[in-house]
Protein backbone atom coordinates (compact mmCIF):
# COMPACT_ATOMS: atom_id res chain seq x y z
CA UNK A 1 0.00 0.00 0.00
CA UNK A 2 1.87 3.07 -1.21
CA UNK A 3 1.74 6.40 -3.10
CA UNK A 4 3.29 8.62 -5.81
CA UNK A 5 2.77 10.72 -8.32
CA UNK A 6 5.15 11.30 -11.69
CA UNK A 7 4.96 14.92 -12.52
CA UNK A 8 6.63 16.95 -15.46
CA UNK A 9 8.16 19.99 -13.90
CA UNK A 10 5.27 19.73 -10.81
CA UNK A 11 2.65 20.57 -13.96
CA UNK A 12 -0.33 18.33 -13.79
CA UNK A 13 -1.03 16.71 -17.28
CA UNK A 14 -4.88 15.92 -17.18
CA UNK A 15 -7.89 16.88 -18.60
CA UNK A 16 -11.17 18.66 -17.44
CA UNK A 17 -14.59 16.44 -18.70
CA UNK A 18 -16.58 18.72 -16.62
CA UNK A 19 -14.68 22.39 -17.32
CA UNK A 20 -14.82 21.55 -20.92
CA UNK A 21 -18.72 20.30 -21.77
CA UNK A 22 -18.81 24.16 -23.11
CA UNK A 23 -15.88 23.65 -25.89
CA UNK A 24 -12.96 25.93 -25.41
CA UNK A 25 -13.66 27.84 -28.68
CA UNK A 26 -16.74 28.81 -26.93
CA UNK A 27 -15.44 29.81 -23.96
CA UNK A 28 -14.91 33.32 -24.76
CA UNK A 29 -12.43 35.65 -26.55
CA UNK A 30 -11.06 39.24 -25.02
CA UNK A 31 -13.19 42.30 -25.84
CA UNK A 32 -11.77 45.89 -27.67
CA UNK A 33 -10.36 43.16 -30.18
CA UNK A 34 -7.50 41.97 -28.41
CA UNK A 35 -6.32 38.79 -27.41
CA UNK A 36 -7.74 35.35 -28.13
CA UNK A 37 -9.77 32.85 -25.97
CA UNK A 38 -8.43 33.24 -22.57
CA UNK A 39 -9.07 29.22 -21.23
CA UNK A 40 -7.26 26.99 -23.93
CA UNK A 41 -7.45 23.68 -23.88
CA UNK A 42 -4.35 22.84 -23.26
CA UNK A 43 -0.99 24.72 -21.96
CA UNK A 44 2.16 23.65 -23.85
CA UNK A 45 5.84 24.02 -22.31
CA UNK A 46 8.45 24.90 -25.20
CA UNK A 47 11.00 23.05 -25.67
CA UNK A 48 12.72 25.42 -27.82
CA UNK A 49 12.76 29.18 -27.31
CA UNK A 50 14.74 31.63 -29.87
CA UNK A 51 14.66 35.35 -28.51
CA UNK A 52 16.19 37.58 -30.77
CA UNK A 53 19.76 39.33 -29.35
CA UNK A 54 20.44 42.92 -29.33
CA UNK A 55 22.26 41.77 -32.81
CA UNK A 56 19.84 40.20 -34.24
CA UNK A 57 21.03 37.03 -34.23
CA UNK A 58 18.85 34.65 -32.35
CA UNK A 59 19.68 33.02 -29.16
CA UNK A 60 18.84 29.47 -28.64
CA UNK A 61 18.04 28.10 -25.35
CA UNK A 62 17.05 24.52 -24.74
CA UNK A 63 14.39 23.72 -22.25
CA UNK A 64 14.28 20.13 -20.40
CA UNK A 65 11.44 17.90 -18.74
CA UNK A 66 12.86 16.94 -15.42
CA UNK A 67 10.71 14.14 -14.25
CA UNK A 68 9.50 14.96 -10.00
CA UNK A 69 8.11 11.61 -8.23
CA UNK A 70 6.08 13.15 -5.24
CA UNK A 71 5.58 10.55 -2.21
CA UNK A 72 3.33 10.69 -0.05
CA UNK A 73 3.87 8.15 3.17
CA UNK A 74 1.64 7.81 5.94
CA UNK A 75 2.98 6.64 8.88
CA UNK A 76 1.07 5.03 11.88
CA UNK A 77 2.20 2.78 15.15
CA UNK A 78 0.93 -0.65 15.95
CA UNK A 79 -2.84 0.95 17.61
CA UNK A 80 -2.91 2.76 14.12
CA UNK A 81 -2.15 6.70 15.59
CA UNK A 82 0.10 8.66 13.11
CA UNK A 83 3.83 8.80 14.27
CA UNK A 84 4.83 12.82 14.13
CA UNK A 85 8.23 14.25 14.05
CA UNK A 86 10.04 11.82 11.69
CA UNK A 87 12.83 13.22 9.39
CA UNK A 88 13.75 13.05 6.35
CA UNK A 89 17.00 10.87 7.29
CA UNK A 90 14.52 8.26 8.94
CA UNK A 91 13.39 7.27 5.58
CA UNK A 92 14.78 5.07 2.96
CA UNK A 93 13.23 5.19 -0.61
CA UNK A 94 14.00 2.82 -3.54
CA UNK A 95 12.74 2.61 -6.76
CA UNK A 96 13.22 -0.95 -9.30
CA UNK A 97 15.60 -1.78 -5.79
CA UNK A 98 17.65 1.78 -6.37
CA UNK A 99 18.07 3.85 -3.38
CA UNK A 100 16.98 7.58 -4.43
CA UNK A 101 17.86 10.75 -3.05
CA UNK A 102 14.93 12.62 -1.74
CA UNK A 103 15.25 16.33 -2.95
CA UNK A 104 12.23 17.80 -0.36
CA UNK A 105 10.62 16.71 2.57
CA UNK A 106 7.47 17.66 4.39
CA UNK A 107 4.90 16.91 7.30
CA UNK A 108 1.55 17.63 7.15
CA UNK A 109 -0.38 17.27 10.36
CA UNK A 110 -3.57 17.74 11.67
CA UNK A 111 -3.20 18.08 15.28
CA UNK A 112 -2.84 22.31 15.36
CA UNK A 113 -5.19 24.23 17.06
CA UNK A 114 -8.45 24.37 15.47
CA UNK A 115 -9.51 28.02 14.33
CA UNK A 116 -13.10 28.74 14.60
CA UNK A 117 -15.52 28.88 11.19
CA UNK A 118 -15.01 32.19 9.70
CA UNK A 119 -17.58 34.49 9.87
CA UNK A 120 -18.89 36.05 5.96
CA UNK A 121 -17.97 39.33 5.24
CA UNK A 122 -20.54 39.22 2.41
CA UNK A 123 -23.20 39.23 4.80
CA UNK A 124 -22.76 42.61 5.68
CA UNK A 125 -23.09 44.19 2.23
CA UNK A 126 -25.62 45.81 0.47
CA UNK A 127 -28.30 43.29 -0.94
CA UNK A 128 -26.97 41.63 -4.80
CA UNK A 129 -23.06 42.63 -4.07
CA UNK A 130 -21.14 39.63 -3.42
CA UNK A 131 -17.39 39.58 -2.60
CA UNK A 132 -14.56 36.69 -2.38
CA UNK A 133 -12.89 38.87 0.31
CA UNK A 134 -13.84 36.27 3.25
CA UNK A 135 -11.62 35.50 6.05
CA UNK A 136 -10.47 31.79 5.27
CA UNK A 137 -8.94 29.08 7.77
CA UNK A 138 -5.24 28.72 7.65
CA UNK A 139 -4.24 25.50 5.26
CA UNK A 140 -4.48 22.56 7.65
CA UNK A 141 -4.02 19.92 4.97
CA UNK A 142 -5.54 18.01 2.40
CA UNK A 143 -9.13 18.57 0.99
CA UNK A 144 -11.84 15.75 1.10
CA UNK A 145 -14.15 14.73 -1.28
CA UNK A 146 -17.35 12.34 -0.43
CA UNK A 147 -18.48 10.20 -2.73
CA UNK A 148 -22.20 9.24 -3.02
CA UNK A 149 -22.21 6.11 -5.14
CA UNK A 150 -26.29 5.56 -5.79
CA UNK A 151 -25.13 3.55 -8.83
CA UNK A 152 -23.46 0.72 -6.72
CA UNK A 153 -25.69 1.13 -3.47
CA UNK A 154 -29.15 -0.35 -2.27
CA UNK A 155 -31.56 2.08 -1.18
CA UNK A 156 -31.72 1.14 2.12
CA UNK A 157 -27.86 1.66 2.47
CA UNK A 158 -27.86 5.24 1.03
CA UNK A 159 -30.32 5.98 3.60
CA UNK A 160 -28.12 4.81 6.44
CA UNK A 161 -25.20 5.77 4.58
CA UNK A 162 -26.69 9.82 4.89
CA UNK A 163 -27.57 9.62 8.57
CA UNK A 164 -23.74 8.55 9.50
CA UNK A 165 -22.53 11.08 7.39
CA UNK A 166 -24.54 13.62 9.28
CA UNK A 167 -23.39 12.35 12.24
CA UNK A 168 -19.88 12.79 11.17
CA UNK A 169 -20.25 16.44 10.59
CA UNK A 170 -21.48 17.38 13.89
CA UNK A 171 -17.94 16.51 15.20
CA UNK A 172 -15.87 17.48 12.16
CA UNK A 173 -12.54 18.91 13.27
CA UNK A 174 -13.38 23.04 12.66
CA UNK A 175 -11.44 23.86 9.22
CA UNK A 176 -11.52 20.70 7.27
CA UNK A 177 -12.34 21.34 4.28
CA UNK A 178 -14.99 19.44 1.84
CA UNK A 179 -16.85 18.99 -1.44
CA UNK A 180 -20.00 16.31 -1.96
CA UNK A 181 -20.52 14.66 -4.91
CA UNK A 182 -23.58 12.18 -5.96
CA UNK A 183 -23.04 9.83 -8.64
CA UNK A 184 -25.93 7.48 -10.65
CA UNK A 185 -25.21 7.70 -14.60
CA UNK A 186 -23.29 10.76 -13.95
CA UNK A 187 -21.24 12.74 -11.63
CA UNK A 188 -23.46 15.75 -9.72
CA UNK A 189 -21.77 18.17 -7.57
CA UNK A 190 -23.91 18.61 -4.27
CA UNK A 191 -22.02 20.83 -2.74
CA UNK A 192 -18.67 22.31 -3.52
CA UNK A 193 -15.40 23.14 -1.37
CA UNK A 194 -16.60 24.51 2.18
CA UNK A 195 -15.32 24.45 5.55
CA UNK A 196 -18.99 24.83 6.78
CA UNK A 197 -20.68 22.14 8.21
CA UNK A 198 -24.07 23.92 7.38
CA UNK A 199 -23.67 24.04 4.31
CA UNK A 200 -22.38 20.57 4.03
CA UNK A 201 -25.29 19.20 6.10
CA UNK A 202 -28.06 21.32 4.03
CA UNK A 203 -26.08 19.18 0.52
CA UNK A 204 -26.67 15.90 2.58
CA UNK A 205 -30.26 16.50 3.62
CA UNK A 206 -31.05 18.51 0.08
CA UNK A 207 -33.60 17.25 -2.22
CA UNK A 208 -30.64 16.57 -4.76
CA UNK A 209 -29.54 13.57 -2.61
CA UNK A 210 -32.74 11.78 -1.91
CA UNK A 211 -31.88 7.84 -1.98
CA UNK A 212 -31.83 6.69 -5.72
CA UNK A 213 -33.27 3.18 -6.98
CA UNK A 214 -29.87 1.36 -7.93
CA UNK A 215 -29.87 -1.04 -10.98
CA UNK A 216 -28.43 -3.84 -8.28
CA UNK A 217 -32.00 -4.13 -6.99
CA UNK A 218 -34.17 -6.59 -8.44
CA UNK A 219 -37.03 -4.66 -9.69
CA UNK A 220 -39.08 -7.55 -8.25
CA UNK A 221 -38.72 -6.75 -5.12
CA UNK A 222 -38.70 -3.44 -2.85
CA UNK A 223 -36.35 -1.24 -3.27
CA UNK A 224 -35.65 -0.72 0.02
CA UNK A 225 -34.10 -4.07 0.32
CA UNK A 226 -30.80 -5.54 -1.21
CA UNK A 227 -30.35 -7.16 -4.42
CA UNK A 228 -30.00 -10.87 -3.27
CA UNK A 229 -31.07 -13.17 -6.45
CA UNK A 230 -30.84 -17.23 -6.25
CA UNK A 231 -27.64 -18.61 -5.83
CA UNK A 232 -28.03 -20.62 -9.13
CA UNK A 233 -28.55 -17.41 -11.15
CA UNK A 234 -25.87 -15.52 -9.51
CA UNK A 235 -22.92 -16.77 -12.10
CA UNK A 236 -24.96 -16.08 -15.04
CA UNK A 237 -23.94 -12.62 -14.42
CA UNK A 238 -22.42 -12.80 -17.51
CA UNK A 239 -25.64 -12.51 -19.33
CA UNK A 240 -26.34 -9.51 -17.51
CA UNK A 241 -24.98 -6.21 -19.44
CA UNK A 242 -25.56 -4.34 -16.32
CA UNK A 243 -22.80 -5.88 -14.48
CA UNK A 244 -20.74 -4.78 -17.37
CA UNK A 245 -22.12 -1.14 -17.73
CA UNK A 246 -21.79 -0.33 -13.55
CA UNK A 247 -18.43 -0.96 -14.48
CA UNK A 248 -17.99 1.14 -17.34
CA UNK A 249 -20.02 4.16 -15.65
CA UNK A 250 -17.46 3.76 -12.39
CA UNK A 251 -14.46 3.87 -13.95
CA UNK A 252 -15.70 6.64 -16.01
CA UNK A 253 -16.83 8.49 -13.27
CA UNK A 254 -13.14 8.16 -11.82
CA UNK A 255 -11.65 9.43 -14.59
CA UNK A 256 -13.84 12.55 -14.57
CA UNK A 257 -12.99 12.89 -10.87
CA UNK A 258 -9.64 13.37 -11.45
CA UNK A 259 -9.65 15.05 -14.37
CA UNK A 260 -11.40 17.88 -11.98
CA UNK A 261 -9.32 17.53 -9.38
CA UNK A 262 -6.08 17.74 -11.30
CA UNK A 263 -5.84 21.51 -11.31
CA UNK A 264 -6.28 21.90 -7.72
CA UNK A 265 -2.91 22.08 -5.37
CA UNK A 266 -1.96 19.55 -2.79
CA UNK A 267 -3.57 16.02 -1.54
CA UNK A 268 -7.01 15.03 -1.99
CA UNK A 269 -9.05 12.49 -0.10
CA UNK A 270 -11.38 10.84 -2.18
CA UNK A 271 -13.93 9.14 0.32
CA UNK A 272 -16.12 6.69 -2.01
CA UNK A 273 -19.35 5.59 -0.28
CA UNK A 274 -20.74 2.35 -2.54
CA UNK A 275 -22.17 -0.56 -1.79
CA UNK A 276 -21.50 -2.98 -4.87
CA UNK A 277 -18.51 -2.44 -6.59
CA UNK A 278 -18.69 -3.97 -9.93
CA UNK A 279 -16.69 -7.58 -9.72
CA UNK A 280 -13.43 -6.24 -12.03
CA UNK A 281 -10.72 -7.04 -10.63
CA UNK A 282 -8.69 -9.32 -10.88
CA UNK A 283 -9.65 -10.66 -14.21
CA UNK A 284 -8.85 -14.36 -13.08
CA UNK A 285 -11.23 -14.90 -10.65
CA UNK A 286 -13.55 -15.48 -13.09
CA UNK A 287 -14.99 -12.31 -13.80
CA UNK A 288 -16.78 -12.09 -17.04
CA UNK A 289 -15.47 -8.88 -18.09
CA UNK A 290 -11.87 -7.68 -17.76
CA UNK A 291 -11.22 -4.44 -16.57
CA UNK A 292 -7.96 -4.85 -15.36
CA UNK A 293 -6.88 -2.11 -18.01
CA UNK A 294 -9.61 0.49 -17.33
CA UNK A 295 -8.23 -0.22 -13.40
CA UNK A 296 -4.92 0.98 -13.72
CA UNK A 297 -5.57 3.81 -15.85
CA UNK A 298 -8.12 5.49 -13.74
CA UNK A 299 -5.80 4.66 -10.82
CA UNK A 300 -2.76 6.28 -12.67
CA UNK A 301 -5.02 9.39 -13.46
CA UNK A 302 -6.17 9.78 -9.61
CA UNK A 303 -2.26 9.51 -8.97
CA UNK A 304 -1.41 11.81 -11.37
CA UNK A 305 -3.94 14.50 -9.87
CA UNK A 306 -2.83 13.61 -6.23
CA UNK A 307 -5.97 11.66 -5.20
CA UNK A 308 -5.70 9.11 -2.64
CA UNK A 309 -8.98 6.83 -2.63
CA UNK A 310 -10.73 5.39 0.42
CA UNK A 311 -13.92 3.35 -0.44
CA UNK A 312 -16.49 2.14 1.77
CA UNK A 313 -18.79 -0.26 1.88
CA UNK A 314 -21.83 0.78 3.58
CA UNK A 315 -23.34 -2.79 3.46
CA UNK A 316 -21.40 -3.43 6.41
CA UNK A 317 -24.60 -3.00 8.46
CA UNK A 318 -26.09 -5.60 6.35
CA UNK A 319 -26.80 -8.29 8.67
CA UNK A 320 -28.82 -10.40 6.54
CA UNK A 321 -27.60 -14.19 5.54
CA UNK A 322 -26.06 -14.79 2.26
CA UNK A 323 -25.90 -17.71 0.12
CA UNK A 324 -22.44 -18.72 -1.28
CA UNK A 325 -22.54 -17.22 -4.64
CA UNK A 326 -23.08 -13.77 -2.97
CA UNK A 327 -20.01 -14.20 -0.23
CA UNK A 328 -17.86 -15.04 -2.94
CA UNK A 329 -19.02 -11.57 -5.02
CA UNK A 330 -18.61 -9.56 -2.07
CA UNK A 331 -15.25 -10.89 -1.78
CA UNK A 332 -14.65 -10.22 -5.05
CA UNK A 333 -15.64 -6.70 -4.75
CA UNK A 334 -13.60 -6.07 -1.70
CA UNK A 335 -10.28 -6.98 -3.70
CA UNK A 336 -11.43 -4.42 -6.61
CA UNK A 337 -12.15 -2.01 -3.11
CA UNK A 338 -8.51 -2.91 -1.62
CA UNK A 339 -6.53 -2.71 -5.69
CA UNK A 340 -8.12 1.04 -6.02
CA UNK A 341 -7.40 1.65 -2.21
CA UNK A 342 -3.71 0.53 -2.70
CA UNK A 343 -2.92 1.95 -5.58
CA UNK A 344 -3.58 5.49 -5.29
CA UNK A 345 -1.95 4.85 -1.22
CA UNK A 346 -5.37 4.85 0.54
CA UNK A 347 -7.41 2.35 2.44
CA UNK A 348 -10.34 0.81 1.84
CA UNK A 349 -12.97 -0.27 4.60
CA UNK A 350 -15.29 -2.99 4.60
CA UNK A 351 -16.16 -4.55 7.88
CA UNK A 352 -17.23 -1.92 10.05
CA UNK A 353 -20.38 -1.14 11.16
CA UNK A 354 -19.36 2.81 12.19
CA UNK A 355 -19.30 4.13 9.12
CA UNK A 356 -19.03 8.05 10.80
CA UNK A 357 -16.09 6.61 12.09
CA UNK A 358 -14.62 4.87 9.12
CA UNK A 359 -15.15 8.64 7.66
CA UNK A 360 -13.54 10.21 10.38
CA UNK A 361 -10.39 7.76 9.74
CA UNK A 362 -10.23 8.30 6.14
CA UNK A 363 -10.50 11.98 6.82
CA UNK A 364 -7.54 11.63 9.98
CA UNK A 365 -5.45 9.32 7.43
CA UNK A 366 -5.17 11.58 4.81
CA UNK A 367 -4.47 14.35 7.29
CA UNK A 368 -1.45 13.01 8.70
CA UNK A 369 1.60 12.16 6.09
CA UNK A 370 4.50 13.02 5.00
CA UNK A 371 5.74 13.79 1.40
CA UNK A 372 9.02 13.39 -0.20
CA UNK A 373 10.18 14.43 -3.38
CA UNK A 374 13.09 12.46 -5.71
CA UNK A 375 14.11 12.81 -9.46
CA UNK A 376 14.38 9.13 -10.61
CA UNK A 377 17.58 8.26 -12.26
CA UNK A 378 16.00 5.72 -14.54
CA UNK A 379 14.23 8.87 -16.76
CA UNK A 380 13.41 6.76 -20.05
CA UNK A 381 9.52 6.80 -20.43
CA UNK A 382 9.47 3.11 -21.59
CA UNK A 383 5.72 2.89 -20.32
CA UNK A 384 6.92 -0.23 -17.94
CA UNK A 385 5.63 -0.34 -14.16
CA UNK A 386 8.19 1.13 -11.74
CA UNK A 387 8.22 -0.22 -8.05
CA UNK A 388 8.48 1.97 -5.59
CA UNK A 389 9.47 0.95 -1.64
CA UNK A 390 10.20 2.63 1.32
CA UNK A 391 11.79 2.12 4.95
CA UNK A 392 11.65 3.71 7.64
CA UNK A 393 14.94 2.89 10.46
CA UNK A 394 12.37 2.51 13.70
CA UNK A 395 10.72 -0.16 14.61
CA UNK A 396 6.70 -1.50 14.56
CA UNK A 397 5.91 1.31 12.18
CA UNK A 398 3.25 0.97 9.92
CA UNK A 399 3.73 2.72 5.96
CA UNK A 400 1.04 3.70 3.74
CA UNK A 401 2.01 4.45 0.22
CA UNK A 402 1.57 3.65 -3.54
CA UNK A 403 3.82 0.93 -5.01
CA UNK A 404 4.86 2.87 -7.74
CA UNK A 405 3.94 4.42 -11.24
CA UNK A 406 3.57 3.80 -14.98
CA UNK A 407 6.68 5.69 -16.54
CA UNK A 408 4.54 6.74 -19.58
CA UNK A 409 5.19 10.56 -21.20
CA UNK A 410 3.27 12.84 -18.93
CA UNK A 411 1.48 13.68 -21.58
CA UNK A 412 -0.65 10.95 -22.16
CA UNK A 413 -2.47 8.20 -20.58
CA UNK A 414 -1.79 4.57 -20.42
CA UNK A 415 -4.40 4.21 -23.37
CA UNK A 416 -2.31 6.53 -25.62
CA UNK A 417 -4.38 9.41 -25.30
CA UNK A 418 -3.33 12.67 -25.14
CA UNK A 419 -4.07 14.34 -21.95
CA UNK A 420 -5.05 18.28 -21.62
CA UNK A 421 -3.71 20.39 -19.84
CA UNK A 422 -5.64 22.35 -16.81
CA UNK A 423 -4.71 25.86 -16.65
CA UNK A 424 -5.11 27.90 -13.36
CA UNK A 425 -8.01 29.96 -14.84
CA UNK A 426 -9.67 26.95 -15.80
CA UNK A 427 -9.28 25.49 -12.45
CA UNK A 428 -10.61 28.96 -11.25
CA UNK A 429 -13.79 28.64 -13.39
CA UNK A 430 -14.57 25.68 -12.32
CA UNK A 431 -17.98 24.82 -10.38
CA UNK A 432 -17.90 23.63 -7.05
CA UNK A 433 -13.85 24.37 -6.77
CA UNK A 434 -12.48 26.55 -4.06
CA UNK A 435 -12.18 29.91 -4.90
CA UNK A 436 -8.74 31.43 -5.32
CA UNK A 437 -8.23 34.78 -3.69
CA UNK A 438 -4.90 35.93 -4.55
CA UNK A 439 -7.61 39.50 -6.14
CA UNK A 440 -9.75 40.55 -3.62
CA UNK A 441 -12.91 41.88 -5.61
CA UNK A 442 -16.39 43.07 -4.94
CA UNK A 443 -19.33 42.53 -7.74
CA UNK A 444 -22.88 44.37 -8.19
CA UNK A 445 -25.36 42.42 -9.81
CA UNK A 446 -28.32 43.26 -11.32
CA UNK A 447 -31.25 41.91 -13.81
CA UNK A 448 -33.77 43.25 -16.38
CA UNK A 449 -36.95 42.87 -15.16
CA UNK A 450 -38.21 41.50 -18.24
CA UNK A 451 -36.93 38.68 -20.32
CA UNK A 452 -35.85 38.84 -23.82
CA UNK A 453 -34.72 36.63 -26.78
CA UNK A 454 -31.22 38.45 -28.02
CA UNK A 455 -28.24 37.83 -26.28
CA UNK A 456 -25.04 39.94 -25.30
CA UNK A 457 -22.84 40.24 -28.78
CA UNK A 458 -20.01 38.92 -26.43
CA UNK A 459 -21.96 35.90 -24.95
CA UNK A 460 -20.98 32.82 -25.66
CA UNK A 461 -23.49 30.30 -25.12
CA UNK A 462 -23.81 26.44 -25.34
CA UNK A 463 -26.31 26.83 -27.82
CA UNK A 464 -27.33 22.97 -26.76
CA UNK A 465 -28.51 24.46 -23.19
CA UNK A 466 -29.27 27.60 -24.01
CA UNK A 467 -33.22 28.34 -25.09
CA UNK A 468 -34.97 31.81 -24.88
CA UNK A 469 -36.13 33.59 -22.95
CA UNK A 470 -33.09 35.07 -21.58
CA UNK A 471 -33.00 37.62 -18.65
CA UNK A 472 -29.72 39.77 -19.13
CA UNK A 473 -27.81 40.06 -15.86
CA UNK A 474 -25.26 43.01 -15.26
CA UNK A 475 -22.11 42.24 -13.13
CA UNK A 476 -20.13 45.71 -12.22
CA UNK A 477 -16.89 44.57 -10.38
CA UNK A 478 -14.44 46.98 -8.20
CA UNK A 479 -11.14 45.33 -8.09
CA UNK A 480 -8.24 45.79 -6.18
CA UNK A 481 -5.57 45.94 -7.88
CA UNK A 482 -2.73 45.82 -5.17
CA UNK A 483 -1.96 42.88 -6.67
CA UNK A 484 -2.21 42.92 -10.08
CA UNK A 485 0.90 43.70 -12.02
CA UNK A 486 0.84 47.31 -13.32
CA UNK A 487 4.61 47.90 -14.74
CA UNK A 488 5.85 51.27 -14.83
CA UNK A 489 6.76 52.73 -18.19
CA UNK A 490 9.87 55.31 -19.28
CA UNK A 491 6.90 57.94 -19.93
CA UNK A 492 5.64 57.40 -16.37
CA UNK A 493 2.66 55.75 -17.49
CA UNK A 494 1.68 52.22 -15.33
CA UNK A 495 0.70 49.40 -18.06
CA UNK A 496 -1.19 45.89 -16.93
CA UNK A 497 -3.33 43.52 -18.37
CA UNK A 498 -5.89 41.72 -17.06
CA UNK A 499 -9.24 39.62 -17.58
CA UNK A 500 -12.69 39.70 -16.47
CA UNK A 501 -14.18 36.40 -17.12
CA UNK A 502 -18.40 34.97 -15.96
CA UNK A 503 -19.65 31.93 -16.44
CA UNK A 504 -23.20 30.13 -16.33
CA UNK A 505 -23.57 26.57 -14.71
CA UNK A 506 -26.59 24.06 -14.18
CA UNK A 507 -27.46 23.26 -10.56
CA UNK A 508 -25.52 19.99 -11.19
CA UNK A 509 -22.16 21.56 -12.68
CA UNK A 510 -21.88 19.27 -15.07
CA UNK A 511 -23.01 22.09 -17.92
CA UNK A 512 -22.02 25.47 -19.08
CA UNK A 513 -25.04 26.88 -20.13
CA UNK A 514 -22.71 30.59 -21.35
CA UNK A 515 -19.95 32.31 -20.41
CA UNK A 516 -18.30 36.03 -21.13
CA UNK A 517 -14.74 37.04 -20.80
CA UNK A 518 -13.36 40.73 -21.45
CA UNK A 519 -9.90 41.40 -21.40
CA UNK A 520 -8.24 45.08 -20.86
CA UNK A 521 -4.84 46.72 -21.56
CA UNK A 522 -5.33 49.83 -19.20
CA UNK A 523 -2.17 52.94 -20.09
CA UNK A 524 -2.39 54.91 -16.90
CA UNK A 525 -1.02 58.14 -15.47
CA UNK A 526 0.86 57.95 -12.28
CA UNK A 527 -2.07 59.83 -10.90
CA UNK A 528 -4.73 58.35 -11.74
CA UNK A 529 -2.48 54.68 -10.46
CA UNK A 530 -2.35 55.67 -7.41
CA UNK A 531 -5.91 56.61 -7.14
CA UNK A 532 -7.31 53.24 -8.45
CA UNK A 533 -4.83 51.94 -5.96
CA UNK A 534 -7.19 53.28 -3.14
CA UNK A 535 -10.31 52.94 -4.86
CA UNK A 536 -10.52 49.87 -6.77
CA UNK A 537 -10.72 49.42 -11.08
CA UNK A 538 -13.84 49.70 -12.31
CA UNK A 539 -15.37 47.20 -15.39
CA UNK A 540 -18.27 45.65 -16.50
CA UNK A 541 -20.11 43.03 -18.47
CA UNK A 542 -23.46 41.51 -19.24
CA UNK A 543 -24.51 38.03 -19.71
CA UNK A 544 -27.72 36.20 -20.15
CA UNK A 545 -29.18 33.13 -17.99
CA UNK A 546 -32.16 31.14 -18.94
CA UNK A 547 -35.34 33.06 -17.53
CA UNK A 548 -36.64 29.59 -15.92
CA UNK A 549 -34.47 27.74 -13.74
CA UNK A 550 -31.93 27.61 -11.17
CA UNK A 551 -28.30 28.49 -12.60
CA UNK A 552 -24.55 28.93 -10.32
CA UNK A 553 -22.84 32.13 -11.59
CA UNK A 554 -19.02 31.47 -11.37
CA UNK A 555 -16.71 34.92 -11.36
CA UNK A 556 -13.43 35.51 -11.83
CA UNK A 557 -10.51 38.19 -12.31
CA UNK A 558 -7.13 36.99 -13.61
CA UNK A 559 -4.05 39.13 -14.37
CA UNK A 560 -2.62 37.45 -17.55
CA UNK A 561 0.83 38.73 -16.24
CA UNK A 562 1.22 37.21 -13.04
CA UNK A 563 -1.36 34.71 -13.59
CA UNK A 564 -3.06 35.49 -10.18
CA UNK A 565 -6.78 34.57 -9.47
CA UNK A 566 -10.01 35.38 -7.25
CA UNK A 567 -12.76 34.07 -8.25
CA UNK A 568 -16.15 33.55 -6.66
CA UNK A 569 -19.50 31.18 -6.98
CA UNK A 570 -23.12 32.96 -6.59
CA UNK A 571 -26.37 30.70 -6.45
CA UNK A 572 -28.64 32.92 -8.91
CA UNK A 573 -31.23 32.35 -6.06
CA UNK A 574 -29.36 34.92 -4.04
CA UNK A 575 -29.41 37.61 -6.54
CA UNK A 576 -33.02 39.54 -5.67
CA UNK A 577 -35.12 40.94 -8.52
Amino acid sequence: MMTSVHYSQRLLSTSLSIFFALGAERVGSAQSGVGGPILPPTQTIPTQASPVQATGEPEYILRTRVPITILDIVVTDSKGHPVHNLKQSDFTIFEDNHEMKPTSFEEHRSDATPTPPPTLVKDTLPPNTFTNIVPTLPDAGPINILLLDSLNTPTQVQQIVQLKILDFIKKMTPGTRMAIFAFNYHLTILQGFTTDPEMLKAAITGKKNIAQYSPIEDPGQDPAKDFRPPESTFDMSCENPDFAARGQYTLTAMKQLARYLSGIPGRKNLIWFGGSFPTMWPPDTGSCFDFADEINSATDLLARAHVSIYPIDGRALDRIPRGKGQDRARKDEHYTMDHMADQTGGRATYTSNDLAGALDDAVDSGSNYYILTYTPTNRKLDNRFRNISVKVNLPGLHLVYRPGYYAVDPDIDLRGKRIDKVTAMQTAMMRGAPAPTQIFFKVEIAQTPASETALPSDNHPNLKQMKPPYRRYSVSYTTDINNITFSPSPDGTYHADFEFAAMVYNTDGDEVLNATTKEVRPILPAVTYQAILKSGAKARQEIAIPAKGDYLLRIAVHDLTSDRIGAIEIPLSSISP
